[in-house]
């Protein structure tokens, strides 16, 4: 296999010191005794990632993601095992990784041009196409130090992306900046990506990793837990996670009752957004948040195209107010572009499955790409569900019961028995 990264065996230990003079006291002859506690970061991780794919990495937090990437980078050294990088590798991790805070912008992106192999020529000719893409003309002659983080994202990006490399190494790049910028992002990222270059995606959103990445690996404690697609190594991320969370929260839910307040829509006449968002009962068309399992429930929603119309697609979820989700319904799933200025897009969900309990419904608008999400919202109350049976669980499901007879239960005897066994008549 043609390998733009190979991982063997990659370890990487931490020291963590009580105090600071446990550094210089581990260094005197005489002292024997161990003056730190080890915290493995990675253990044992192994993995290939062929050239020209596009993989993501996820886990939670203390995984080991960021200590990953950092030795892919550079920044850091492995404990044991090695890597190999073929190509010219590019990488955008934490906020300001990489800059000089007292260098200007134009500096620190010659300087990031350099580290990278460039010379000053091959920098002098992408340095206009950075600076447009970053839009930082106004300010790329102040120092680092006094940017906005957005500003730094910006130039972050523009330079790690621009400079055209084999290898991008991304960490959780959509966190910071505005709706405008990320758009520019996406764009960007799908570009290099159907470019046929190698990219590997850290972040915490499942649904990014699902769009742009077909494999991905998860990491937990510092080892691979799985490498597989991204569909299957995502789903049983999920899944962990939330029976995770269910452990450590259904006591504390159960006491307190009353969940998580949906947000409130937000309206913008110029950009796409959601006007409003509510349950409905789908025959009479009336608001209606409280139902019984199995009847049919539809969610309504206002949507409004913005100045700049664009074609949008739209996500319909159900959150347990535990924060678990339950299930999530998408236009773009099912091929239902919506190609309109303004429109009232009805879910319809017939005998909905859904057990007791009180569930969250929140409400995303994203592009026509199914990618940048431009709102997220919630529908104005929760949808309570209240069964009156002895149903237990999430979901409500149709099932069939079948008793095969290996062995004939005994039959009744015609007379009893005292307590000595005697048979009475």
């Amino acid at each position: 296999m043609d390998s733009a990264i190979s991982i063997t065996d990659l370890s990487k230990t931490y020291r963590i010191y009580g105090n600071p003079w446990n550094r210089l006291k581990e260094k005197l002859p005489w002292q024997t005794k161990q003056l730190y506690r080890a915290v493995d970061a990675l253990k044992s991780v192994t993995a290939e990632i062929p050239r020209g794919s596009c993989v993501g990495l996820i886990g939670g937090n203390g995984a080991g993601k960021s200590t990953l990437l950092k030795i892919l980078t550079g920044t850091t050294y492995p404990t044991g095992g090695s890597f190999t990088t073929r190509g010219r590798v590019a990488s955008l991790l934490e906020l300001g990784a990489g800059f000089n805070q007292e260098f200007s912008g134009k500096e620190n992106i010659f300087m990031n041009a350099a580290l990278m192999g460039l010379n000053r020529r091959e920098a002098q000719a992408k340095y206009n196409e950075i600076l447009e893409f970053s839009e930082l003309e106004e300010f790329i002659n102040a120092p680092i130090r006094t940017y906005s983080s957005g500003m730094v994202c910006r130039l972050g990006f523009s330079v790690a992306t621009t400079l055209d490399p084999d290898i991008l190494i991304l960490d959780e790049v959509f966190a910071v900046g505005d709706l405008h910028f990320r758009s520019k992002c996406i764009e960007r990222i799908m570009d290099y990506k159907e470019r046929g270059k190698t990219m590997l995606f850290c972040s915490h959103s499942l649904y990014d990793v699902r769009q742009i990445c077909e494999r991905s690996i998860w990491l937990r404690k510092g080892e691979v837990q799985m490498f597989d697609e991204t569909n299957l190594v995502t789903n049983e991320y999920s899944t962990y996670e939330n029976q995770t969370i269910a452990e450590h929260e259904a006591s504390a839910w159960d006491e307190e009752g009353s969940g998580r307040p949906a947000p409130k829509p937000v309206d913008s006449g110029d950009h796409a957004h959601i006007v409003s968002a509510e349950l409905i009962d789908p025959k009479t068309g009336e608001p209606r948040h409280t139902f019984s399992p199995r009847e049919d429930v539809a969610v309504r929603v206002h949507l409004k195209s913005g100045i700049q119309y664009q074609p949008l697609h739209l996500v319909v979820g159900f959150h347990r107010v535990s924060g678990m989700l339950c299930m999530a319904m998408s236009t773009e799933f099912d091929d239902k572009l919506i190609e309109a200025q303004e429109c009232i897009v009805t879910l319809k969900l017939p005998r909905l499955p859904l057990l007791s309990g009180e569930f969250i419904v929140p409400v995303w608008l994203l592009d026509e790409r199914g990618l940048n999400r431009l709102q997220k919202t919630a529908c104005k109350r929760n949808l309570v569900i209240q069964n009156r049976d002895k149903e237990l669980g999430v979901f409500l499901s149709d099932r069939e019961w079948e008793i095969d007879v290996i062995d004939p239960a005994p039959t009744q005897r015609t007379g009893t028995q005292d307590t000595q066994g005697i048979e009475k008549h």
